[in-house]
């Protein structure tokens, strides 16, 4: 176990470090995050009466959008100069290098979350007020669903020589409950419902994303 938590310590910290450096994946994500609220504020802000509701569509299809060309590009540097290769060579169970990736995905992800949810209370008026602690803990779960399954499908797209266009086809299916689930607690958390049946239902599809990942992992990254 000792040498299994160590191997998804350096590769999460291998990902903090290329990114600190290049900033591929946070830029572009965070870019394409502001975009889409950007959008919505030019085109739905004058249409709906609430903001509450323009403010929670921008942040959750932000996060999938985003989300989705963020990992493409994290799992795509891997690919460059058979760096993928050179992490399956090492003497390590390969479920650690998964885990690893995921962990570092889903940050990724949740920091893209945070600028996208800033963005929406500056642009749409958008307040999330003393649900914002719980809304911040939603996202970290969904982030790390999302990451469960994303890490995979990139992968496999990338390993298949696949065009990155289908990944979306792909990928948006499996996170449409994760999506679905982050929308009712959304706004469950901001009329005081109570959240107890969506967050067991978010926290149980995300487990089921992370373990079937572990199991079909090792398959995906098979020549």
């Amino acid at each position: 176990m000792k040498g299994f938590l160590a191997a998804v310590y350096h590769v999460v910290r291998k990902d903090l470090l290329v990114e600190a450096r290049t900033k591929q994946v946070t830029t572009t994500a965070a870019v394409f995050a502001l975009l889409v609220v950007l959008a919505f504020a030019f085109s739905f802000v004058q249409t709906f009466a609430d903001p509450q509701l323009v403010g929670r569509g921008a942040l959750w299809i932000a996060f999938v959008f985003a989300g989705t060309s963020g990992v493409t590009k994290t799992v795509g540097i891997e690919s460059q100069n058979a760096a993928l290769d050179g992490l399956l060579l090492a003497p390590v169970d390969r479920s650690a290098i998964y885990v690893g990736k995921v962990l570092s995905t889903a940050l990724f992800v949740v920091v893209v979350d945070l600028v996208t949810l800033v963005a929406a209370v500056v642009f749409l008026g958008y307040s999330p007020g003393a649900a914002t602690l719980p809304l911040v803990g939603v996202l970290v779960v969904a982030a790390f669903g999302f990451a469960a399954v994303a890490v995979v499908v990139s992968t496999l797209t990338h390993r298949s020589a696949l065009d990155e266009l289908v990944m979306p086809v792909l990928l948006v299916p499996l996170v449409v409950p994760v999506l679905l689930a982050g929308i009712e607690l959304t706004d469950a958390l901001a009329a005081g419902r109570p959240t107890g049946t969506w967050l067991r239902l978010l926290c149980a599809y995300c487990g089921v994303l992370f373990l079937a990942g572990i199991a079909t992992f090792d398959y995906v990254v098979e020549e």
